[in-house]
């Protein structure tokens, strides 16, 4: 049979166990915190860099295309294929209006 001082003793080390894991606890909670923040912010600016991409991929197209109309026979084809490009986007658009 343990005695008191014993008794004494395990509860002692079981609060300073509880308090550790309390602490623990809240430096993760804390830790978890910081990194959901970090993680929304790093997804807005995720989604401005994709916005700019699209927004400089469409700039670039509409360069090329200006670029094929007002440059020499080689650019026909060049032509052609932007055009094509854009009558299929159109009629992407239409089909979804559709649906």
């Amino acid at each position: 049979m343990a005695t008191r001082n014993e008794t004494d003793k395990t509860l002692d080390q079981l609060e300073k166990l509880i308090q550790e894991l309390v602490r623990r606890y809240e430096v993760a909670s804390r830790d978890r915190s910081d990194l959901m923040a970090e993680l929304s912010k790093t997804k807005t600016e995720l989604l401005n860099a994709k916005n700019k991409i699209a927004e400089q991929e469409k700039k670039l197209e509409h360069f090329e295309l200006k670029q094929a109309f007002f440059s020499g026979e080689k650019s026909d084809k060049k032509a052609k294929r932007q055009l094509g490009k854009i009558v299929k986007e159109i009629d992407k658009c239409i089909s979804l209006l559709n649906d």
